[in-house]
């Protein structure tokens, strides 16, 4: 898998946790990024992201360690 497919899987799962892997290969599909549900579950699994739970868990960690200028 390109770094590009699995770059564009990641960027997804911050935006959009909640979306399970079908969903998630429907959406790039529409982006003309090809991949397979099994594919967006390969890319979660190899960086610890397979449930909504721990999804979410990385969303509030990535959010949490920005910096915000009002």
């Amino acid at each position: 898998m390109s770094a590009e497919v699995e770059t564009a899987v990641l960027d997804h799962a911050l935006a959009h946790p909640c979306h399970g892997p079908l969903r998630v290969a429907q959406e790039l599909a529409m982006r003309n990024i090809q991949v397979s549900s099994g594919g967006v579950r390969g890319v979660w699994q190899r960086h610890n992201l397979l449930t909504k739970h721990d999804r979410l868990l990385h969303l509030e960690k990535s959010t949490a360690e920005r910096k915000l200028t009002l």
